[in-house]
C-alpha cells in the first residue's frame, strides 16, 4: 500500500492545523496541500491529483475533486452537514476530535489501488431467520462491524421495510437519513454513484443503507432490491444483507443474489420447525446449497446442536454460545463484536471464514 495523498479544506484555521498534524503522523497518509476557501481547494486538487479531499461542509461547493475520495470533517453533526457531505459523494462524516481514529483508517485506505479498493465482485451474504427473536439483527450488525475490522470494505442492507431493526439496533436516530426507498425512482438506472449518497456510515467502519424510517404498507419493490444488491457488490467487497422473516417477492430476490446464506436458528422446537420449513421453500428454489447454518444462544438444554443437524440436514458452521454481553451491548445500541466475549469471538470466526471462502471463490 503506496502512502494515500490528501488535500485538506478547512475554513477553520485552528481545525486545519489540528487535523494537519494529526494526519501528518500517520505513517499512511502524506498531506500535500492544505486550503481555507473552495477556489484554493479546487486549485489544490488539479495540481497534486490527491487520492482524497478532507473538507469542513462550508467547502463542499468545491466542484469537481478529479476523483479524489471525499471525507467530510465537522465539530458538529448537523442535519444541513449530513444532506451536503450526502450531495458532494462523501465516503464518510466525521466529527473532530471524537472520530479522528477512524477518519485515519479511512484516509490510510484511500491510498489502496483501486482495484483491492473496488473488488469487481464482492461477496453477498444474507443473515436469514425463519422465526423472530433468533438473533437475525444480532448476527448482520456484528458480522458487518467484524468484517469491517478486518479491514474489509463492509456495507449492510436492511431489507426489513416494516420494522427497521438494524437502525434500532445500531442506535441511528437521524430520520433525514436517507434509506433504500429513494433509491425507487432510480431502479431502472442505478449506479454506484447513487448508493454512494444513501449509504450511512457508522463509526467502526462499515456502511448501511438503512430501512425506511417509517413502516411501507406495500413493501420493498424486487426490482430496487435486486438492482441495489448488484450495484453494491459491484463496488464493495463485502455486502450483507439483513432480511426480514418472511419469504415474501422482495425476499426470494435478495436471496436470489446471495452467495451464501446464513440460517440463523435458536435450539428449541419453534425455531427448528420453521428453519425446516423456510429450507423445503428454499430447496424448490434451488437455493438450499448457499445454506449454512448458524446456532445461536447455544446453551444448556434438552434440544442440543446434534438435533438441529438431524432436523435440518446442515452441519452448523457456527455455534454462538450464549452471551450476557450481547443484551447490555443491544440496549445500548451497540455491538459486542470485537470484544473479549464468547459471542464476539465466534463471530469473528464466522466473519474469517466469509472472506476465506470469497478469496479462494
Amino acid at each position: 500500500m503506496h502512502e494515500a495523498s490528501i488535500v485538506l479544506g478547512m475554513d477553520d484555521l485552528a481545525v486545519q492545523e489540528e487535523v494537519l498534524h494529526f494526519l501528518d503522523r500517520l505513517p499512511g497518509v502524506r498531506v500535500v496541500g492544505a486550503a481555507d476557501d473552495t477556489s484554493t481547494l479546487s486549485r489544490a486538487v488539479r495540481e497534486h491529483r490527491p487520492d482524497a479531499a478532507v473538507a469542513s461542509p462550508a467547502l463542499l461547493e468545491s466542484g469537481d475533486l478529479d476523483g479524489a475520495a471525499l471525507f467530510v470533517v465537522a465539530e458538529k453533526e448537523t442535519t444541513s452537514a449530513l444532506r451536503a457531505a450526502i450531495r458532494a459523494g462523501a465516503r464518510g462524516f466525521y466529527l473532530w476530535p471524537e472520530e479522528r481514529d477512524v477518519l485515519a483508517r479511512d484516509a490510510e485506505r484511500a491510498g489502496r489501488p483501486r482495484t483491492e479498493q473496488r473488488p469487481s465482485a464482492g461477496r453477498t451474504v444474507a443473515v436469514f431467520g425463519p422465526r423472530g427473536g433468533v438473533g437475525t439483527t444480532f448476527l448482520a450488525t456484528n458480522l458487518a462491524a467484524a468484517c469491517s475490522a478486518k479491514d474489509a470494505d463492509t456495507v449492510l442492507v436492511d431489507l426489513d421495510p416494516f420494522f427497521a431493526d438494524v437502525t434500532t439496533a445500531l442506535s441511528i436516530d437521524d430520520e433525514a437519513a436517507p434509506t433504500i426507498a429513494e433509491l425507487a425512482p432510480v431502479a431502472n438506472e442505478l449506479t454506484g454513484e447513487h448508493l454512494e449518497r444513501v449509504l450511512h456510515r457508522h463509526p467502526l467502519g462499515f456502511r448501511i443503507l438503512l430501512a425506511p424510517h417509517r413502516p411501507m404498507g406495500s413493501g420493498l419493490d424486487p426490482a430496487v432490491v435486486t438492482a441495489s444488491v448488484r450495484a453494491l457488490r459491484a463496488r464493495h467487497q463485502v455486502v450483507l444483507l439483513h432480511l426480514p422473516r418472511a419469504l415474501d417477492e422482495p425476499t426470494r430476490a435478495a436471496l436470489e443474489q446471495a452467495d451464501m446464506v446464513l440460517l440463523v436458528v435458536t435450539l428449541d422446537v419453534l425455531a427448528l420447525q420453521d428453519a425446516r420449513r423456510a429450507l423445503e421453500v428454499l430447496r424448490a428454489s434451488g437455493l438450499e446449497e448457499r445454506c449454512r447454518l448458524v446456532l445461536n444462544r447455544v446453551g444448556r438444554g434438552e434440544i442440543v446442536p446434534d438435533d438441529a443437524e438431524r432436523v435440518l440436514g446442515l452441519r452448523p458452521v457456527a455455534m454462538i454460545r450464549e452471551d450476557r454481553a450481547v443484551r447490555r451491548a443491544q440496549d445500548r445500541g451497540q455491538v459486542v463484536a470485537g470484544r473479549s466475549t464468547p459471542a464476539a469471538r465466534r463471530v469473528s470466526a464466522l466473519a474469517r471464514r466469509i472472506l476465506d471462502e470469497g478469496r479462494s471463490a
